[in-house]
């Protein structure tokens, strides 16, 4: 007796799922969210028929969305969209797969719907992001064919985002274990700093390496007013891998002259 067409090795729906697997090892081997994603397009066009797709971090707390990833044919990135004017949201809260057949025909979402038109798309299908930890977001796919996703195609899709969900997941939990460590790190160096640095000029130099590196930016410098000249006075300065500069050697005026605030007494009422 001959096995079910769906179970031969040279089937199609069999050849799927085996890329599903391949999907759940390469995303194995990375780690940021950045390179994770662009793994996920590279495996996902070989399991998925897809004109654009794009991943979306919901931040319930703070109601704020952040696109972890997009990948379309012509490169157009997504404006700025409050989370209720997405589909993110309403999936965070029902956890259901949302799918639009014919986007010419949908009445919610009127401006992502324009920015998914404009890129050429006419139908798009949504599937949570969630693991048994929490809710991340949302995956989406989008088609410039109407229609382009049945049910059958949503149950694989919605297999494939539960892989994705724990890749996800785990490469923001490692990005929350880094800024943590990094914070602790900041506080540790600030402490010792304090501890080792009795002078104000030192200390001052000693803070602002340790800021500018957990906050990773190009520069930091502590400027404070000096109430004899009405002026700021640059005490330290980091920039990057540069000395930092003592506060006599450079000045740093005020672009207005630096002056106390006066307090004044309330005025007594007249009856």
């Amino acid at each position: 007796m001959d096995p079910p067409s769906e179970a031969r090795p040279d089937s199609p729906f069999a050849q799927r799922y085996e890329m599903l697997i391949r999907v759940s090892q390469a995303i194995k081997s990375h780690r940021g969210c950045e390179d994770l994603f662009q793994a996920l397009v590279a495996e996902l066009c070989k399991v998925a028929d897809f004109e654009a797709v794009y991943c979306i971090h919901y931040d319930e707390p703070t109601n704020r969305i952040a696109w972890l990833g997009t990948h379309s044919r012509n490169g157009i990135q997504p404006p700025d969209f409050r989370p209720e004017e997405t589909m993110t949201s309403w999936i965070f809260e029902r956890q259901q797969p949302l799918v639009i057949p014919f986007l010419d025909q949908e009445t919610r979402f009127p401006r992502v719907m324009e920015f998914f038109k404009n890129q050429g798309l006419r139908s798009i299908c949504a599937l949570p992001l969630t693991t048994v930890r929490r809710r991340l977001g949302s995956f989406g796919f989008g088609s410039k064919l109407p229609n382009a996703y049945s049910e059958g195609e949503v149950r694989f899709l919605s297999l494939v985002v539960d892989q994705i969900a724990l890749a996800i997941d785990d490469a923001l939990h490692a990005e929350e274990l880094e800024r943590k460590n990094k914070r602790l790190t900041l506080l540790l160096g600030l402490n010792n700093a304090v501890v080792s640095n009795l002078q104000l000029r030192d200390l001052l130099r000693a803070m602002s390496a340790s800021v500018r590196h957990v906050m990773e930016c190009d520069g930091v410098g502590v400027a404070l007013p000096d109430l004899e000249t009405n002026e700021l006075q640059l005490y330290a300065f980091d920039f990057l891998a540069a000395k930092v500069l003592r506060a006599r050697d450079s000045a740093c005026p005020s672009p207005e002259p630096w002056r106390p605030p006066r307090c004044s007494a309330p005025a007594i009422p007249k009856y």
